[in-house]
């Protein structure tokens, strides 16, 4: 345990390095600067080490005044795109100082009118904002939206928005939604028209796939730029097919991507289950690894370490963890399987009443695991087969496959479905009782199908076997109890007889026959 906290503390210390490094290289912060941010501001060394670093870059490449800790916290917490849009948006309006502290409280300032917010962003009260926004030319047909500084500084920028959707970006066909992204709260207008260029020219997005993914048109340019000169393909795809294949990829940040595909391969995570689960690419890959290896310690968890949706577990690591608590009010954690920790909040419930029983895929991915073949039909023929733990299949086939070969178990592959300690057992009887037998000369094989024989002969062959172990312990236990009471009751019978016939009888104690001595000798020693 001392050696785990030392850990933890040294990786702390060297992550809080290697933060310090990267807003002094960054923010030009100073080492005191840096230290103080980082004392205070303690959760940064939970925000993914690659959105820091982009996040970083982009307070340094518009200039942001980082003064604010508790705005630069809110800051580098946030989203890269959403960061970049509600800078472009200040921009776009003419602030001409962009603080931390006011990309923090953005939407409380747009909720003032045009006037007081000119005031407090130092913009000139002749300043007409509009001019600003169309910095390429003021639009003939403006006038139609009435502006003016009594409005909100919301408001005034959502008319415009409104505006340039038809006009500027040519998207008549986009829902205004699509424009007032409830993720980002502000689009900036530049931003859009900057991304639209880069995603009809250079990735050939036409109007039916803008219609089908509308959130693209709010993807930051230098992304998608970035990611078309990082990579020729992304699993074994052309970059731009697969940037117009999985759309949701033109917000992740291409380092992250190959640091995380890298770990794909180095865990031998197969690139279709990537492509099933491109969502974990969101995840750092720092915190990639820290959950993987989580899975990989699980006592639960671990054997689904290799399963195709092993993905979407650490994705939604928190999903995983809440569903777990359910299980573990079950006591199921042995039969749960990845969809158990993955399902939806009904479907957990209505197993609350139902319980967790095994399933086919799940099987059949532990035959191919432990065994490389598929007789998840052979086994699935066996009545019981969905009353038997994942776990302790998993460890049936790894006991076996010490001492027999995988030719030597398919044929007797309901062997697995049976207490290990109990076939062990019957086993070792049996080796004990032919090994050294002449007559009699069996394969290892043919041990395991007599060790079923011998499993299953009480039960008339029905299967019933591989619970009759535990039936058994309990029906001896049941036996041996009533056998003491039994025993008790009747050592109290011949105690009152014997007191009787002393205190009733007259017969002389010194000429009692020799068999009777006997028999008192030995009630005595019953009741010692």
């Amino acid at each position: 345990m001392r050696f785990n906290k030392g850990l933890i503390r040294t990786s702390y210390i060297l992550k809080k390095n290697e933060y310090r490094k990267i807003l002094m290289k960054n923010l030009g912060l100073t080492s005191n600067d840096a230290n103080e941010f980082l004392e205070v501001q303690k959760k940064v060394l939970d925000i993914p080490h690659h959105r820091i670093i982009k996040n970083c870059l982009i307070c340094q490449k518009y200039n942001i005044d980082v003064k604010s800790m508790e705005g630069l916290y809110f800051c580098i917490k946030m989203l890269d795109c959403t960061l970049e849009h509600r800078i472009n948006v200040l921009k776009d309006i003419g602030v001409p100082v962009i603080k931390t502290s006011l990309i923090q409280n953005v939407l409380l300032h747009f909720r003032k009118k045009v006037s007081e917010f000119k005031k407090e962003t130092n913009i000139p009260a002749e300043q007409d904002i509009i001019k600003n926004i169309f910095c390429h030319g003021v639009p003939d047909d403006i006038s139609q939206l009435k502006l003016n500084d009594g409005l909100t500084v919301h408001q005034y920028y959502q008319a415009c928005l409104f505006y340039c959707k038809t006009q500027m970006f040519n998207l008549p066909y986009l829902d205004d939604k699509a424009l007032l992204n409830t993720r980002l709260r502000l689009t900036s207008i530049s931003m859009i028209e900057e991304t639209l260029k880069v995603l009809r020219l250079d990735l050939g997005y036409c109007e039916e796939m803008v219609k089908k993914n509308p959130s693209v048109i709010i993807a930051s340019a230098d992304n998608i730029r970035s990611l078309l000169n990082s990579f020729t393909d992304i699993l074994g795809i052309p970059i731009i097919t697969f940037l117009r294949e999985y759309p949701n990829m033109l917000f992740e940040d291409a380092t992250n991507i190959k640091l995380l595909l890298a770990s794909f391969k180095q865990h031998k995570i197969p690139d279709e289950y990537v492509k099933n689960c491109t969502k974990i690419f969101h995840l750092g890959n720092d915190i990639f690894q820290e959950r993987i290896e989580i899975i990989k310690r699980h006592p639960e968890l671990n054997i689904w370490y290799k399963h195709p949706r092993i993905l979407r577990i650490i994705s939604r690591l928190k999903l995983t963890r809440c569903r777990m608590g359910y299980i573990d009010h079950m006591d199921s954690f042995k039969w749960a399987r990845p969809q158990s920790y993955l399902c939806s909040k009904k479907d957990i419930e209505k197993s609350l009443q139902t319980g967790i029983v095994s399933s086919k895929f799940a099987l059949k991915y532990i035959l191919l695991k432990e065994l490389g073949v598929n007789e998840v039909d052979l086994l699935t023929r066996h009545q019981h087969w969905k009353t038997v733990a994942f776990i302790d299949i998993v460890q049936m086939l790894q006991y076996l496959q010490k001492y027999f070969t995988i030719d030597e178990i398919r044929p007797n592959i309901h062997i697995i479905l049976y207490k290990q300690s109990t076939v062990e057992k019957v086993l070792a009887e049996l080796k004990r009782q032919y090994s050294q037998n002449t007559e009699y000369s069996f394969s290892n094989s043919q041990y395991l199908a007599l060790c079923l024989y011998m499993l299953e002969k009480d039960n008339n062959f029905t299967g019933d076997g591989i619970w009759n172990n535990k039936q058994n312990e309990n029906q001896q236990t049941l036996e041996k109890l009533n056998t003491i009471e039994r025993l008790d009751d009747d050592i109290n019978t011949m105690e009152d007889s014997n007191n009787n016939l002393s205190t009733k009888s007259n017969i002389n104690h010194n000429d009692i026959d020799r068999k009777d001595i006997v028999c008192k000798n030995n009630i005595h020693n019953i009741n010692c």
